[in-house]
């Protein structure tokens, strides 16, 4: 039996790896794809902000040097307690596009945070292309004229998973996670499966798509905005494609402390573990059965190399997603474990205390 876990965690982990193919974002692919496709409606560009003053000049700057020429850049302050506000004011003292749009009460009965403020930043836009980026979103120079160019040639909404950057050791422990996230959850449409939604930091729609749909206010009270809104778009007929960050597109999710990356993942990693369907999630848990079953390898030196094995694989699955390092691979248990009490905690929040904390708002798990 252990054998055959063996065995079949590494056909999945060769699917899994299949199946992000094509969908990496590359910087040396930018200039060539998108020299040949001319950009003639206006962009705006969305940025849900809530307590964010550690990152939102980061990606302001970014994005106001960007290769194509942005309508308007809002930023929808929600509701912050830090300086957001204020330097976003500043940019915009210092750039005409630059916008903000205060929110100074809390979200509506029935109204999830992020899905309030990208609703209010659509509202107050006047451009044909919407761009959702999440404050801590670090976009290259070229990142806009990927995303139209990837839009122009699929059509329908285009998401982005960012490849995560690191600047402390604690932050190596989401890698499971963003497994979960890529791999698991059928967004790369495993095994040739309909995509089961879409990522949440970065997505790109046409407005006349977003209002036939119905938006962020179709699914307002979910904590999973990014999968629903996908599957919105797909009940309409509307494709969804999405991708993977590369060089092109990065991000550092929890700077502040293993506090926030704890917080962060429990928040929604166990109502989100089901999304890609049942298949998809049986799937998932038998791959993990066996990277938890391989801890015993270590204490037989027969088995060793099997150990070792799977530790390669981990490595291969990583580089794409991150700034993984080896040693991350070699110990991969412990990521593994950390993985399994950040679920725990999350089972429980969700199905119990109902409710998650998150930005310092108590949220409604639905």
């Amino acid at each position: 039996m252990r054998l055959f876990i063996f065995i079949f965690t590494i056909i999945v982990s060769a699917l899994y790896r299949m199946s992000i193919k094509g969908r990496i974002l590359k910087q040396n692919n930018s200039a060539e794809d998108t020299n040949a496709t001319s950009f003639s409606e206006k962009v705006s560009v969305i940025i849900p902000a809530r307590n964010e003053e550690r990152n939102i000049a980061k990606i302001l700057s970014s994005l106001v040097v960007q290769s194509v020429q942005l309508h308007e850049i809002i930023v929808v302050n929600d509701n912050s307690t830090d300086n957001t506000a204020e330097i976003v004011k500043d940019y915009s003292l210092r750039f005409k596009n630059v916008k903000l749009i205060n929110l100074k009460d809390e979200p509506p009965s029935g109204w999830v945070g992020k899905s309030w403020a990208i609703w209010n930043g659509v509202q107050g836009s006047t451009g044909d292309v919407l761009i959702f980026f999440d404050a801590d979103v670090e976009p290259g120079i070229d990142a806009v004229q990927v995303l139209l160019t990837l839009r122009s040639l699929n059509g329908g909404l285009i998401s982005v998973w960012p490849y995560q950057r690191f600047e402390k050791v604690y932050e190596h422990l989401g890698m499971v996670s963003n497994f979960m996230a890529i791999y698991a959850s059928n967004n790369f449409e495993f095994l040739k499966m309909k995509p089961s939604g879409a990522f949440g930091p970065v997505i790109v729609t046409s407005r006349q798509d977003y209002e036939r749909t119905g938006g962020h206010e179709a699914i307002k009270d979910s904590v999973l905005e990014d999968i629903k809104l996908g599957r919105l778009y797909l009940k309409h007929g509307i494709p969804v494609k999405n991708y993977l960050g590369g060089d092109i597109i990065k991000f550092r999710m929890y700077p502040e402390g293993l506090k926030q990356l704890f917080e962060g993942f429990t928040k929604n990693m166990s109502a989100g573990a089901i999304t890609g369907g049942l298949f998809t999630f049986l799937i998932a848990f038998l791959w993990m059965a066996g990277m938890y079953s391989s801890v015993v390898y270590l204490f037989n030196v027969e088995g060793l190399w099997k150990y070792f094995v799977l530790a390669v694989i981990v490595y291969i699955l990583s580089k794409p997603t991150g700034d993984y390092r080896w040693y991350d691979a070699i110990f991969y248990p412990i990521h593994f474990f950390f993985f399994l009490i950040v679920f725990l905690a999350s089972l429980y929040k969700t199905l119990f205390i109902r409710r998650v904390k998150w930005r310092g708002r108590e949220v409604s798990v639905k």
